[in-house]
């Protein structure tokens, strides 16, 4: 089967379940980007391309957020902790389909966007604001772990003997 008609095909049964949503629930532009990113997911299910699973999570959690938010849980939490469970998401999508190589990158926003979507629902804004200073702080210090690990993983490479290659005579 063809790529495009295998996308074309999911982009059509997107908009039937769109449609077919906004007729039994009344919700409407609410739910457009969660079946986007529905699509997404449904062509990184088919293909197994990276490249469709970021967008596809993000957008599923954040419209799922929206959804949430606009339908029973006003306040602005929702849409948050939607979208911080959405690159949550990735990883574990990621990590189902390939283990050994799962990207472990999307766990930060999604841990911090996540916890900051908690403290909203819990109204606690108060508390974020106190911290305003601890977001920047936090955000070096794991930059420079990444990089100092990475710096020593590159020394540790160096410093291990080559191989010797012995050549037949």
């Amino acid at each position: 089967m063809d790529q495009r008609s295998l996308i074309a095909g999911l982009a059509l049964i997107v908009l039937g379940a769109y449609l077919g949503f906004v007729q039994i629930t009344g919700f409407g532009g609410e739910a457009i980007v969660a079946l986007i990113g529905l699509a997404f997911l449904g062509a990184y299910a088919v293909t197994r391309t990276y490249g469709f699973l970021v967008p596809g999570a993000i957008m599923t959690g954040l419209g799922t957020g929206v959804l949430l938010e606009t339908g029973i849980a006003p306040g602005g939490g929702a849409v948050v902790i939607g979208l911080g469970l959405g690159f949550a998401a990735i990883y574990l999508i990621d990590r189902m389909a390939s283990p050994a190589s799962a990207h472990w990158w999307p766990l930060i926003p999604g841990g911090i966007l996540t916890v900051i979507g908690v403290f909203i629902v819990a109204g606690q804004q108060r508390w974020l604001e106190r911290m305003e200073w601890l977001w920047p702080v936090a955000l070096v210090v794991i930059g420079a772990a990444l990089i100092l690990t990475q710096l020593g993983r590159g020394r540790a490479r160096r410093d291990e003997p080559a191989e010797r290659t012995t050549e037949a005579p």
